[in-house]
């Protein structure tokens, strides 16, 4: 059964970027658009978007939609069926699941892979519309491949040297791996969208300095607002619904707008498959 959900990655280089920051924003904010299924199938959550926290045994997302985390990686490693139990459907109309693992043991997740994981994982994708996916930071094999076969890919940087550098970092690796072609960027931590966009251009130039024919588009920006992101950290509720609308909310739907004009589904039947088994 072929999948129906739609992937969006959303990556960067090192931590402290804000990736997972503008994930949540972003799942909540196309949950506002979706809305809820309607009547509750028994077994089914009425969410249509799902956080996928791939931030394995390093997971925080839940710290931005209130929820407490269950590690669960090492025990659905153990047990694929009790996948649906480490799923958190939250008060914000998205559901959760947060890659955590035991913290007095740290498993290579790909090593571990077999068919009835796969199978668990490719229920999600017949489940959701949306799965936006908090990839980990820095770089490795399985989060360039979760960049390359999502639908849709968005790299989150920092208007400051060193991030933008990480950033073109991962643009080369993505260009030595022939697969993808375009990225999505999304400024976070601006004063001004100016600011934004000539960090972006200097992203830009920086590619064509060293010949790296990488094509990459402007998402948007967020500005820098630390009263803002402590209160909704603190408070557990994603930014752009504290005090809605808002300058979060508004960017957030901008980069939606600008993401869903991008190219459609990737002719990928399952992308949990793909980016474990390369199949």
């Amino acid at each position: 059964m072929r999948r129906k959900a739609r992937i969006l990655a959303v990556s960067g280089g090192k931590g402290g970027t804000g990736k997972t920051y503008v994930a949540v924003n972003l799942a909540v904010q196309m949950a506002l658009r979706l809305g809820t299924r309607g009547a509750r199938v028994p077994g089914l959550s009425t969410n249509r978007v799902l956080v996928f926290d791939a931030d394995y045994h390093l997971s925080n997302a839940h710290l931005f939609l209130g929820e407490k985390l269950s590690p669960c990686l090492d025990r659905f490693l153990d047990e694929p069926s009790s996948l649906p139990n480490f799923i958190s459907s939250t008060r914000f109309g998205v559901d959760l699941i947060s890659f955590g693992g035991d913290e007095r043991r740290v498993n290579t997740l790909e090593n571990r892979i077999n068919a009835r994981i796969l199978e668990e994982l490719r229920k999600l994708e017949r489940s959701y519309e949306w799965i936006i996916v908090d990839t980990g930071a820095g770089l490795s094999e399985t989060i360039l491949r979760q960049v390359i076969f999502a639908d849709h890919a968005l790299l989150v940087l920092n208007p400051v040297i060193t991030s933008i550098v990480d950033t073109y970092k991962v643009l080369k690796f993505l260009w030595l791996e022939k697969k993808q072609r375009a990225v999505d960027i999304c400024l976070n931590m601006v004063a001004s969208y100016e600011e934004g966009y000539a960090c972006f251009r200097k992203l830009q130039s920086t590619l064509r300095q060293f010949s790296i024919p990488m094509r990459i588009f402007f998402a948007g920006a967020l500005y820098s607002d630390p009263p803002r992101f402590m209160r909704a950290i603190h408070a557990g509720h994603p930014a752009a619904l504290v005090d809605p609308p808002n300058h979060v909310s508004e960017s957030i739907d901008n980069i939606w707008d600008h993401v869903l004009k991008g190219p459609g589904q990737k002719a990928v039947d399952s992308f949990f498959t793909t980016v474990f088994l390369g199949a």
